[in-house]
């Protein structure tokens, strides 16, 4: 095989390469540039709440939110969820020594505690809402008008409720809901209602009164 053959194999083989390496440069470049990037609700809610500068702490809070989150339970608060898992963490916290090495455990207890009710008002607020979380919103607001408010101690409850159907008016969406209103007298009373949710967010209540 003539030199001048093998000159022009090692060439192509050589803008092969060089060819490959612009590409992944640009694949990469694309990808930093992205607007498709994926941003969690609980990343928005530590970032807003100025919790970057604490690797330990987020990775804290990104677990209390996934445990939340993965409880789809009836009748379940996310909030309260979230807050019940981050109780746990930080007393496994304040029994150890430190944490990774890096941050003692009570200085990342403090951290935690002091930013607890920013972070998960707002990683309930970024999250997008299920059916259900509409559902126990509605629940939870009528049982406050029916026991009144303020009230310290509650004499009706709502129980037994069914969603029948869901419509959309528009940007509104309507659950007909079925209920029982429990009394103190051991009285039941069947009510139905409307869940008016707005953008996944529950908005209102709608009493269905009986003809």
């Amino acid at each position: 095989m003539s030199s001048g053959h093998n000159f022009i194999v090692k060439r192509k083989a050589i803008l092969r390469r060089l060819l490959l390496l612009c590409n992944s440069v640009f694949l990469s470049a694309c990808s930093g540039l992205s607007p498709y990037s994926s941003v969690t609700p609980v990343d928005q809610a530590l970032k807003a709440c100025g919790l970057g500068y604490s690797a330990e702490a987020s990775a804290v809070f990104r677990g209390a939110f996934q445990y939340a989150e993965a409880d789809n339970s009836k009748g379940i608060d996310f909030s309260a969820k979230m807050q019940d898992s981050l109780n746990t963490q930080v007393s496994a916290i304040l029994s150890t020594k430190e944490v990774a090495g890096r941050m003692e455990s009570k200085d990342l207890a403090a951290v935690i505690l002091s930013t607890q009710a920013c972070v998960i008002k707002l990683a309930d607020a970024y999250r997008p809402k299920s059916r259900s979380d509409v559902v126990n919103a509605c629940i939870e607001d009528l049982q406050k008008r029916v026991s009144g408010a303020g009230s310290s101690q509650s004499t009706d409850s709502i129980r037994n409720w069914n969603v029948d159907s869901e419509s959309k008016t528009g940007d509104v969406e309507r659950l007909k809901v079925s209920a029982v209103v429990h009394s103190f007298a051991n009285n039941n009373n069947p009510v139905s209602f409307y869940c008016l949710a707005r953008n996944g967010s529950y908005e209102d209540i709608e009493i269905i009164k009986e003809n």
